[in-house]
């Protein structure tokens, strides 16, 4: 059954250094999938109808909010300073102002956290009001949980605490029930406790945990909620697990297209963006990265190295090898490269061919036409059935703006020819090779512009012997 429960606030923790990191930017912002670590989490939460999520920034603050402001319809996200940054505890009091008129829930946990779901954070809230406790906390059970606060419990099962790495004691080092710091609190519960919090640790600092024993002693409720996936609700602390997560990921959604008819080659080496959508009977070859808002239709074959950027590939399309394609649209039954790079701005139409060492940008290529190889072809307009030898360029700028040239149907443009916009090549015509073209062309015309050929009878001959005789070189 859907929950839709509106979480009256959620706090999220985003002011640590990320030390371990060894990185001048800010853990949060490191890139998962394309997109910072803490826009995963706003968009899990935004599947929680949150009224208000307040995010504490203090270590790179500035870059933090500056890329929140980034993010559209944001307007219920509040940034809260936290200087210095002496504990979660201590960061959570920044916010009490803004909790004094909430009721109900307030959710709290950790910025660097991309891979917790909108499903687990409403079970741990449900957990919390439905057994009226004034927090519930998400727990899991780790092999290995050196590094996680550990679940300290009574003979009966009751939760009185949670005892942090470096605070243990005794045998505490052997409990694999983990905190994975992600909590409900009662608003009323929070803003009476987070006051009373000391900096009685090894850290000198202001933890959050303590305030389950803290619930404990005064007789209010603390209840867990287990994880399915103890490590869904991890940190990210180390670029070693943020590549880790990234390969999780990824492996979950090749899974996912595999399972929809997607033919993926080599799943171990190929790395496709979530938000990327392939039609069942397309081809995946190893060594692809596929990104962005990329749409691959059915039966295109997607070949070795080919790295594709907010682009849309048509049906039965091919794309050869090491071909990098950004912000570009391939028509159905097109083949590009291999080689080859088409920048934003590109549009082939159907049947169309890019060949190899070809570059475009915002250019427009007709049905059926062909820019074969080794050419550069920028800001221009090419009809169907048009032919463009190899070596040729579209002279574009001139070194202060950009000029744009039309190619009209059924062109010939010749090899290693230069066509100096602003020019039009009328349909039907033919371009000589080596020709540099300065004016219009006009339809069925031959266009030849080259230099004049001129020769020196005997020069070669007198050279070679005036270099063997002397073994000087000749100055002639």
């Amino acid at each position: 059954m859907e929950d839709n429960r509106e979480i009256p606030a959620v706090i999220i923790l985003a002011a640590g250094k990320g030390t371990r990191m060894n990185s001048a930017i800010p853990k949060v912002l490191h890139k998962l999938r394309g997109k910072p670590l803490l826009n995963h989490l706003l968009k899990t939460l935004s599947g929680l109808s949150a009224a208000r999520v307040m995010v504490v920034t203090g270590s790179g603050a500035a870059e933090v909010e500056e890329s929140l402001r980034q993010i559209p319809d944001n307007r219920n996200v509040r940034t809260v300073r936290q200087e210095p940054q002496s504990g979660t505890g201590h960061a959570v009091a920044q916010c009490l102002p803004l909790l004094e008129d909430i009721e109900g829930s307030v959710l709290v946990l950790s910025g660097d956290t991309p891979g917790v779901r909108t499903s687990t954070l409403l079970n741990l809230d449900r957990e919390r009001t439905l057994s009226g406790a004034g927090v519930s906390l998400l727990v899991g059970n780790l092999e290995n949980p050196r590094g996680y606060g550990r679940i300290l419990r009574e003979p009966d099962g009751k939760i009185v605490g949670i005892r942090e790495q470096k605070d243990l004691e005794g045998d505490q080092d052997r409990i694999r029930e983990v905190n994975l710091g992600v909590y409900s609190f009662d608003a009323s519960f929070l803003r009476r406790e987070i006051p009373r919090l000391d900096d009685g640790n090894a850290q000198k600092e202001y933890y959050l945990t303590d305030l389950v024993g803290a619930a404990a002693r005064a007789g209010v409720k603390v209840v867990s909620f287990p994880s399915e996936d103890s490590h869904e609700a991890k940190g990210i602390n180390t670029l070693s697990e943020l590549a880790d997560m990234e390969a999780k990921m990824n492996a979950n959604n090749i899974q996912r297209l595999m399972d929809s008819g997607v033919r993926i080659v080599d799943p171990d080496n190929t790395w496709i963006d979530d938000s990327v959508s392939i039609e069942p009977d397309a081809v995946i070859h190893p060594m692809t990265f596929l990104r962005g808002t990329t749409r691959i239709g059915s039966g295109t074959v997607i070949e070795p190295g080919a790295v594709v950027t907010d682009s849309v590939i048509g049906r039965n399309a091919r794309i050869l090898p090491y071909c990098v394609i950004s912000g570009s649209e391939v028509g159905d039954g097109a083949s590009v490269g291999p080689f080859s790079h088409m920048r934003p701005g590109s549009r082939l139409g159907p049947s169309t061919k890019i060949g190899n060492f070809v570059e475009t940008k915002k250019v427009t290529v007709g049905e059926g036409s062909k820019v074969s190889h080794l050419t550069y072809i920028g800001d221009a307009e090419i009809g169907e059935k048009v032919n463009i030898g190899a070596g040729c360029v579209t002279c574009n700028y001139d070194g202060f703006a950009k000029y744009r040239t039309v190619i009209q149907d059924g062109v010939f443009v010749g090899s290693g020819t230069m066509i100096v916009a602003p020019v039009t090549l009328g349909k039907g015509s033919l371009v000589a090779a080596g020709s540099t073209i300065t004016r219009d062309v006009a339809p069925d015309a031959l266009a030849v512009a080259r230099a004049r050929q001129s020769e020196k009878e005997g020069w070669a001959a007198r050279r070679r012997e005036n270099l063997s005789g002397n073994g000087k070189k000749d100055k002639s």
